[in-house]
């Protein structure tokens, strides 16, 4: 099933009352214009035309009124159904997004995911939802205005029905264009977010360099270039647009000129041409509509297939990781294009060992523990965790067991506790122990709410060595059965370094590995090996 089915059948009852009441709404907006035509009725009246005249205007009104207050609240709950079906969209890519390879998810800039998130979510809706109710509001204005130019004249509901094909007819012809039009917008408007973002996190470096002036210029060339492409769509989309109104037009001085030629023969009423101005403009901008809520429903294609499921994947089971005795790596060898980081590696990592990876930078160290991770899976050779290769596990069993602290820390702009716990269930009592561990306890109790205070964009308002303590404090409170440290208290001082590192080497039941450029004797001391890249 489609995600475009899919949401559709998820808010079948919200669509469908919608869509209801876009028939009634257009209803009783035709049915007031027809009934504007009673007008002149009254005024046609043999008796007291005042007196007709008056009822007829407030009868008028009350018409009107009502179906303005129709109309009213079929906005409101579309409005609500907005919100619903945007969240979900969100919530659709939001599953893509988690289902992607971590090479593929670090393939593409974080902008790129917040543009599916915002410019990608806009569109969906206003090019396949805002349009479907649009077209169906429009085609049933069109059908009842129809009706009611045949109950008039069938002349007239003729003359409608040609000129209708017209409309239909013709703009599908620029279909296609208006297909990739769109899809080159929407891959413009990513590149555009991906930019400016690249700008703003950037910008300190503009500003300690005294270089202010490129980030006005980056945002300009980028704004030129993205808004280049949405020209193109828009006068694509103008173009059809204008056709149709043009034909519409058109098609509404004919309908009054076959109304008047109807009223001269004798086969309507004088009436007739009041309703037929006011029933002619409904018709045929329902119709145009119509026709260019279609054609925009179809150019979205291209977004909803950039959201299709991946389903060519491998299907093969894979083996759970229950317990890991040790972590080895036979004749293990990987390179980045041509340039081989490491070759023919053997390393054997055992449950509660201690070890510490040394190595000038670029020896391939923080290569050797993301391929331990799996998240670097072209590699020759093998890793195993106890008996399981790497290629036949279950990685996310293996995340049970083995924790990693980046040397660089992302911190999310939620509380303290969120940053420790990522939203899992764990007693005060265990984050106060992890908290004491990893010496962040009295820094929790200076802070206005204590492990609930929320921390700014992505830890801005604390410091380096506070951060790694979090980072640490976050994979400790998972009870892991190694830990996997990449520089992980490099910003700290050297004693409270010591004294976390300290802590870890003690536990006897947790496997610790380290990769650090600075080896502290006192570590050393308690190290089952030390490895060495060159």
């Amino acid at each position: 099933m489609s995600n475009y089915n899919l949401i559709l059948k998820k808010n079948f009852a919200g669509i469908s009352g919608v869509l209801l009441l876009n028939i009634i709404s257009s209803l009783a907006m035709v049915f007031a214009g027809y009934s504007l035509s009673f007008l002149v009725s009254a005024y046609e009246y043999d008796g007291d035309k005042i007196k007709a005249l008056i009822i007829t205007f407030v009868i008028e009104l009350v018409i009107w009124i009502s179906a303005m207050g129709i109309y009213y609240i079929t906005w409101l709950l579309q409005a609500k159904l907005q919100q619903k079906i945007k969240n979900d969209l969100r919530r659709i890519i939001g599953e893509k997004i988690s289902a992607l390879e971590y090479g593929e998810f670090t393939g593409k800039d974080c902008g790129n995911y917040v543009s599916w998130l915002t410019n990608d979510v806009e569109q969906i809706y206003s090019q396949s939802f805002s349009p479907l109710f649009s077209a169906v509001e429009n085609f049933s204005a069109a059908a009842f205005s129809l009706a009611a130019l045949f109950m008039l004249s069938w002349q007239i509901g003729a003359a409608a029905i040609v000129l209708l094909v017209l409309i239909s007819v013709l703009p599908q012809l620029a279909n296609k264009k208006l297909q990739k039009a769109n899809e080159a917008r929407s891959e413009a408007l990513e590149i555009g977010t991906e930019s400016y973002k690249d700008v703003i996190m950037g910008g300190s470096v503009f500003f300690l360099s005294n270089l202010r002036e490129r980030i006005v210029e980056r945002i300009s060339d980028t704004s030129e270039k993205a808004e280049k492409v949405c020209f193109r769509y828009n006068v694509t989309n103008a173009t059809v647009q204008s056709f149709v109104m043009s034909v519409s037009m058109i098609g509404q001085i004919v309908l009054l000129f076959v109304t008047l030629l109807a009223v001269v023969a004798g086969s309507t009423a004088t009436g007739a041409v009041l309703s037929v101005g006011n029933l002619s403009g409904s018709f045929f901008n329902g119709a145009g509509d119509m026709v260019q809520a279609f054609m925009t429903i179809r150019a979205s294609k291209p977004l909803w297939e950039k959201f299709r499921k991946d389903n060519t994947k491998s299907t093969a089971e894979k083996a759970d990781i229950k317990e890991i005795q040790s972590i080895k790596v036979e004749n293990l060898s990987f390179g980045y294009g041509n340039q081989m980081v490491l070759e023919n590696k053997n390393y054997v990592f055992n449950a509660g060992g201690k070890y510490a990876i040394l190595g000038e930078s670029g020896s391939g160290k923080t290569t050797l523990v993301k391929i331990i991770l799996g998240l670097l899976p072209q590699y020759s050779g093998r890793v195993l965790y106890g008996d399981i290769e790497q290629r036949g596990a279950d990685l996310e069993s293996l995340y049970n067991k083995v924790a990693y602290v980046d040397q660089q820390v992302y911190l999310f702009q939620d509380t303290l506790r969120f940053n420790i716990t990522l939203g899992r269930d764990y007693s005060d009592d265990e984050i106060a122990s992890v908290l004491r561990k990893c010496r962040l306890d009295k820094f929790v109790d200076s802070l206005p709410n204590g492990i609930d205070t929320v921390i700014s964009e992505n830890g801005k308002n604390l410091s380096g060595g506070q951060r790694q303590r979090i980072a640490i404090a976050r994979s400790l409170i998972r009870k892991v059965e190694y830990i996997i440290m990449d520089e992980g208290t490099s910003a700290l001082d050297e004693t409270n370094a010591l004294d976390i590192e300290s802590a870890l080497l003690d536990d006897e039941n947790l496997g610790v590995i380290i990769i650090t450029h600075n080896l502290r004797p006192a570590v050393q001391k308690k190290l089952s090996a030390v490895l060495s890249l060159t």
